[in-house]
């Protein structure tokens, strides 16, 4: 398989310049082919502007769109621009490494997804979401934060990281055909020990041998929404109660191992786009868990298999739109 990886980091040694060095040399011993495009070493320039095309379409208006999809269909792509085209209609997965700056890509990252992902080549004229134009094919952020996992996991100081994210998961990747993987994160490399930063070389290399193996993060399609692109899956509140389990319960006796199966499976419906937001008491009493769903029949079946189901008292509600 062919694996693309944009690297985004102006220094070689850096910790994002050691997890694309991982990556290299893992996804080689896989058998992979890996091609990559190191944006500073190549001076990419990730200003948009004429200079992106060999093709004039309005040259007394320069409407970035209008130029894309002339130059798509004349051959009209600057050669450089052109090559990085190439190379993600080439691959099989799409790698970003980059450092989280102010929540979002870096600006040479980002003007490279502004001048690559160009209307008419990779997006436009039917040619978006689950019929987009990288349909089949795999894409994953691996990226380095300054701040540590628990100022992202939704009750820290930042917005959590899914939030951060889904505007490349779902608005970059997603909308251009690409299914998404679960994004990799070194979480604050530069305040972890030695020790630290060489398992989470580790675990990034762990993670790779799966590129191809792994479920992708699942978003709503086209297929599911009506003809003003609402999306018709139903929406239900789930708000449950904790029954203290009988001493003699045969189960009792492995509850911790219950407890670790349910954050699994809720993990897994996360990842699948049928758990939306998962809320829970401070006394872990009660619970509330938001569902997208495609009926209430298909809901009742998926709570039936929840492990600690026996000891839940649950209350459905369908929820409307606003």
């Amino acid at each position: 398989m062919r694996v693309f990886i944009v690297h985004a980091h102006h220094e070689p040694k850096s910790f994002n310049g050691a997890l694309t060095a991982t990556a290299i040399s893992t996804l080689q011993a896989e058998g992979h082919e890996v091609v990559v495009s190191d944006l500073y070493a190549m001076g990419f320039d990730p200003v948009s502007d004429r200079r992106n095309f060999r093709t004039v379409k309005d040259a007394t208006y320069l409407k970035q769109q209008v130029e894309e999809s002339h130059a798509t269909a004349n051959d009209g792509f600057a050669h450089d621009l052109r090559g990085e085209i190439e190379k993600v209609e080439r691959c099989d997965a799409l790698i970003f490494q980059f450092p989280l700056w102010w929540f979002g890509l870096p600006a040479i990252l980002k003007g490279w997804v502004d001048k690559v992902f160009a209307m008419g080549r990779v997006y436009g004229g039917g040619k978006w979401y689950e019929q987009g134009a990288f349909r089949g094919k795999r894409a994953l952020l691996s990226m380095t934060t300054g701040g540590s996992e628990s100022m992202y996991d939704g009750f820290g100081l930042n917005p959590s990281l899914d939030t951060v994210v889904r505007p490349i998961q779902h608005g970059i990747f997603w909308f251009t055909g690409f299914e998404p993987l679960e994004p990799f994160v070194a979480w604050a490399p530069t305040r972890a020990s030695a020790d630290e930063r060489a398992a989470m070389l580790a675990a990034y290399a762990t993670r790779l041998r799966r590129l191809f193996t792994d479920a992708p993060v699942r978003y709503p399609r086209l297929a599911e929404c009506d003809d003003r692109f609402r999306d018709r899956s139903a929406r239900f509140m789930v708000s449950w109660t904790w029954l203290e389990p009988p001493a003699d319960h045969p189960d009792a006796a492995r509850l911790d191992d219950l407890v670790r199966a349910e954050r699994e499976l809720l993990r897994t419906w996360r990842r699948d786009g049928l758990l939306i937001e998962r809320r829970i008491s401070t006394d872990e009493t009660r619970g509330w868990l938001l569902f997208r769903v495609r009926d209430r029949a298909q809901l009742d079946a998926m709570l039936s298999t929840l492990p600690l189901r026996a000891w839940l008292a649950a209350e459905v509600t369908e929820v409307a739109a606003e």
